[in-house]
């Protein structure tokens, strides 16, 4: 009786043991199934975005001369802010921007702002380095980056050694002024912060 007994209790247990490692597996096979189909790009998606490319470009760049290369697809949700993108180029200047839909607001738009900011911030930031130098001394860091959103603002953040001279509120208003009137930064998010971290000065204009 004993031995019967025990031999069920082995075969309760192998076929426990069989029906997770068969749901292990399923559930296995379905998540690469799901991953693998997550980063094929729709093919009805990428003509709409070409569609959607073709328009916006015909009424924001009329006179523009421009041949779409291919549709750059964004497997990643969590990344960027579109999923399908035309890359486009520039017959003439023979740059190349991206036209897609913004998957938050669900409007069209272009990086040619982006590319345009990215290179002013680059002309620029010797301008600033060279401010900070003179007037605080030397920096820990500069850190100068574009909004990588149309629309948004870029971002400077400036590394200070503590044996620097303690910034004032009309040194720190002095710079924004330098920042907006004389080096033509519209907007931007501007912190100022010693390394020990107890002293800090940020704004945005």
């Amino acid at each position: 009786m004993n031995s019967s007994k025990k031999g069920w209790t082995i075969s309760i247990f192998i076929w426990i043991v069989t029906g997770i490692l068969l749901l292990l597996i399923l559930g296995t096979v379905f998540l690469f199934m799901y991953l693998r189909a997550s980063l094929v790009p729709d093919e009805k998606e990428m003509e709409k975005a070409t569609e959607q490319a073709e328009q916006y470009l015909q009424t924001k760049y009329p006179e523009m001369k421009y041949q779409i290369s291919h549709i750059s697809y964004n497997s990643e949700e969590q990344s960027g802010n579109y999923d399908y993108a035309a890359m486009v180029i520039d017959i003439e200047t023979q740059k190349s921007f991206m036209v897609y839909e913004n998957r938050i607001t669900g409007k069209m738009e272009d990086d040619i702002s982006i590319q345009e900011e990215e290179e002013f911030l680059k002309q620029v930031k010797p301008k600033i380095v060279s401010y900070i130098n003179q007037k605080f001394g030397e920096t820990n860091e500069i850190s100068l980056t574009a909004s990588y959103e149309v629309g948004g603002i870029p971002s400077l953040n400036i590394g200070l050694n503590n044996n620097k001279e303690e910034l004032s509120e009309e040194m720190f208003l002095s710079f924004i002024n330098y920042l907006q009137n004389e080096l033509k930064i519209e907007h931007a998010y501007v912190s100022i912060q010693y390394d020990n971290g107890n002293e800090l000065w940020d704004t945005s204009y």
